[in-house]
């Protein structure tokens, strides 16, 4: 058994689906992973960009900053091209609640048909050291069909309508790592795992 601590890795997010899915994809890495919820006194961390990059990117820096941790962040939502690209950057933010975010989407696509329910899953993974300087930053994508009616009981936000034409499941009818193997957020956290061992080892002068 190692007789020091493991270094510590702060998610930067209270989303318990979000962070558990996370927790879970880094299991293999040889650090703490901890979230805001864990600090006495989280910092309030805000999207202000247009940019998916920018947002994870803040996010990572001000949590860095505010606790002396490695953060890492991730911004992620949904894209319906046939919509403008929305949700977007605003997946989180058009509603209150995840049902009520899946009854406003299902509202604005009311008339879409064919090719126009197709949409995307992005996600952008950013990475600060503890003075909030970016080491990195991890996308993945995972391209789908919105459903008119939620199917499953698993996952988060949009998962229930989001069809996965592959095993023509939705992430909801998922298990947790049948949808870790192909989501988004499963390719940015797979890349970033990867590049993880060796961006430790260019900074452990920093943290000792």
């Amino acid at each position: 058994m190692a007789c020091t601590s493991p270094g510590i890795l702060l998610v930067a997010s209270q989303n318990p689906g979000k962070v558990a899915e996370i927790r879970g994809l880094l299991a293999a890495v040889p650090l703490q992973v901890i979230s805001l919820a864990d600090l006495p006194r989280p910092p309030q961390l805000t999207e202000p960009y247009d940019t998916f990059a920018g947002n994870a990117q803040h996010k990572a820096a001000t949590a860095a900053r505010a606790s002396g941790y490695l953060a890492v962040a991730d911004d992620s939502g949904l894209v319906v091209p046939a919509l403008d690209g929305a949700p977007g950057i605003r997946s989180s933010r058009v509603a209150d609640s995840d049902p009520e975010r899946i009854r406003w989407l299902l509202e604005e696509m009311r008339d879409l048909t064919g090719e126009q329910c197709a949409a995307y899953f992005v996600c952008v993974i950013a990475l600060a050291n503890l003075h909030g300087e970016m080491l990195g930053t991890w996308q993945g994508r995972v391209d789908g069909l919105i459903i008119p009616q939620p199917q499953g009981e698993g996952g988060f936000g949009y998962d229930p309508i989001f069809l996965y034409p592959p095993t023509q499941q939705t992430f909801a009818q998922m298990t947790a790592q049948e949808k870790n193997d192909v989501s988004h957020r499963g390719q940015a956290l797979r890349a970033f795992a990867r590049d993880l061992p060796a961006i430790l080892k260019d900074i452990a002068p920093d943290n000792e």
